[in-house]
């Protein structure tokens, strides 16, 4: 089943899960982890390794304590406003563990889904249909939870499944603006840090129109369909389409949601190989950490 309580933690057990984390990204290897999804900020890491009890979300890493105190923050608000509007969201806490160099990152915990509960499985074992009930309740949840000033990461790889229940499990990015429509969340200079200068402007807008997407409801329900693209889903396309289209008034052009993912596709690598530039101009030119894995986007290769 889908677990209804928060993961059984501690900080030592964070301390020495961050130690083995931070010695993965220093190689570039995430062999000895159990990876169980790369985000474009976090990575989601099974915790033990060998027997996995919880699901460790590694975020930013700064050099004061209150900047991840206020990441970390930030996130548990957001979990709270959800939740507050009816969302069933997986138990959450979050935390922040030192670094081995006297930094600080920021931790989102939630108890270990198996497999066969996550929304990827279902879509990867089941075939296409508009009476499916994951598609069914993807799309109530959209029509229940997206407004523009609150709302979720609705790909369907972010949800855990049981038949019955839909849960929603990818928190990390808060997706909340203010009633005159600003990001409320602070994007940091130390994200920002994580790609060339010269790039960053081309990040941030592209991060910010996939963020204002998720305040519309169309512009939802189309991005959900794009990123069935990006995980080699596309059989689901025309029938989530289907099903999307009974709530929304114009229905969903399926080329243009093809034209986005080959944008989609050019634009994201790009980004990809700066950030691969700025992590070489880090570590071997300023002999400085790079703080996260950079991957591929589109098959979870860390690069």
């Amino acid at each position: 089943m889908i677990p209804t309580q928060p993961a059984n933690v501690d900080q030592t057990i964070l301390e020495e899960a961050e130690f083995a984390i931070g010695a993965a990204i220093a190689k570039r290897n995430a062999d000895t982890l159990t990876v169980l999804g790369f985000g474009e900020i976090s990575v989601a890491v099974g915790w033990p390794t060998a027997a996995p009890t919880m699901v460790l979300k590694r975020m930013a890493v700064y050099a004061k304590r209150s900047d991840s105190e206020r990441d970390t923050a930030a996130i548990a608000e957001y979990i709270e406003l959800l939740i507050a509007a009816g969302a069933d969201v997986l138990p959450t806490t979050t935390h922040v563990v030192p670094t081995a160099d006297g930094r600080f990152a920021g931790y989102a915990v939630q108890p270990f889904v198996p497999k066969e509960f996550l929304a990827e499985t279902t879509i990867e074992q089941d075939q296409p249909r508009a009476d499916h009930p994951l598609l069914l309740a993807v799309r109530d949840f959209a029509v229940r939870h997206v407004t523009p000033e609150l709302s979720a990461d609705m790909q369907l790889t972010n949800f855990a499944w049981d038949g019955d229940r839909l849960v929603l499990i990818d928190i990390t990015t808060p997706i909340v603006f203010t009633p005159a429509g600003e990001f409320a969340f602070q994007i940091s200079p130390e994200l920002l840090a994580a790609i060339p200068r010269f790039m960053r402007g081309t990040a941030l807008k592209e991060t910010m129109s996939v963020l204002d997407k998720y305040r519309s409801l169309p512009d939802t329900f189309q991005l959900v369909l794009v990123l069935l693209h990006r995980i080699g889903q596309d059989r689901w396309v025309p029938t989530a389409a289907t099903v999307f289209n009974e709530s929304i008034d114009t229905p969903l052009d399926l080329d243009a949601v093809a034209k986005e993912y080959a944008r989609f596709k050019k634009v994201i690598p790009i980004i990809k190989r700066s950030a691969m530039l700025q992590r070489w101009w880090i570590t071997k030119v300023r002999k400085g950490p790079y703080d996260g894995f950079i991957t591929d986007s589109f098959t979870g290769a860390v690069l």
